[in-house]
């Protein structure tokens, strides 16, 4: 697969994991309002581990220990990928979910392109500052919107969706090192379901340990399982597995600008969630942070005279 065609795949990829992730903010946010965030996590990814840990072992024996040997990046990322999942689940009983994806994914290109470059010394900054302070001051706005509009949806006071939007760019900053940590362990030939295998470890650990000192567990899992099931299918394992190609594919800088765009299919599914009550003024937020967003990447092909994967320089002519 060439560069272009490896670029069109990965855009295909978190195409697909953004519009599949927006039904699942909006389902989890119905099941964290009826069940403890810490329970839904644990059960949803006990699943998500099984599922890939029996691929792996069924159909890529060979490839299944390849993430051990880079043992630092893969415990990095269980640290990450918990910290991530965890916020995430808690941030949904502050603010409505399109509200949550939007700061999650505006903060994040802006704070990538100024990470990314320690991680990946030959990382050329190839989008305009401007314009991702666009997303980023298109997510702030989005924020004060949440804070008038949260207390009502939820009856939470000031202080709850604050804390909310916190949890938000909480979740943003674990999601950069969760992206960079992966395409490491991409760069060493680990493929996307092994790294998904051994990804959650602690994620399960911690939310597991949590559970067992929740009142009323059993009649919990027995009432949340088909609902979280579903979840874990549909909103996690399918969206993870194609976003876990997208950033083998892609540039890390790449894929959350890419991802930025997620709050209006987030949006378009909160309109069939009865206790949700989107305004104008959010619908015109998410719109500003899709604008910057896409007019980011629309400047980066612009000014990029060549295919770039980011890392290694490969050039290709797009004339020929």
């Amino acid at each position: 697969m060439n560069n272009y065609s490896g670029a069109v795949f990965g855009f295909i990829m978190v195409f697909i994991y953004n519009f599949l992730d927006a039904g699942k903010e909006v389902y989890s946010g119905f099941l964290v309002q009826s069940a403890h965030p810490m329970m839904v996590t644990c059960i949803v990814f006990s699943t998500v581990l099984v599922f890939f840990q029996l691929f792996c072992l069924l159909r890529l024996r060979k490839e299944y220990l390849r993430p051990y040997r880079m043992w630092k990046p893969l415990v990095a990322l269980n640290v990450t990928t918990a910290g991530s999942w965890i916020t995430f689940f808690y941030c949904l009983k502050y603010l409505e979910p399109a509200s949550a994806s939007a700061i999650i994914t505006g903060v994040a290109p802006l704070l990538m392109v100024m990470i990314v470059p320690f991680f990946f010394r030959t990382e050329k900054r190839e989008y305009r500052l401007l314009l991702l302070s666009g997303i980023a001051c298109s997510s702030l706005w989005l924020g004060i919107i949440s804070l008038q509009e949260g207390r009502n949806t939820y009856n939470l006071s000031m202080n709850e969706v604050m804390i909310g939007i916190v949890l938000s760019v909480a979740c943003a900053l674990f999601s950069i090192f969760s992206n960079i940590l992966s395409k490491k362990l991409s760069e060493d030939r680990c493929r996307p379901e092994s790294i998904m295998a051994h990804r959650f470890y602690l994620t399960v650990f911690v939310t597991l340990l949590f559970s067992f000192q929740l009142q009323d567990v059993q009649s919990d899992v027995q009432n949340l399982f088909p609902g979280v099931l579903l979840l874990a299918l549909l909103g996690l394992i399918i969206p993870l597995w194609c976003l876990q190609y997208g950033i083998k594919s892609l540039p890390p800088s790449r894929v959350m600008v890419l991802i930025s765009v997620s709050p209006v299919f987030t949006f378009g599914f909160q309109i069939f969630d009865p206790r949700l009550s989107p305004t104008t003024s959010s619908f015109v937020a998410i719109l500003l942070i899709c604008f910057f967003s896409l007019a980011a990447e629309v400047w980066r092909i612009q000014h990029s005279g060549r295919v770039n994967d980011g890392y290694h320089r490969v050039s290709e002519d797009r004339n020929g």
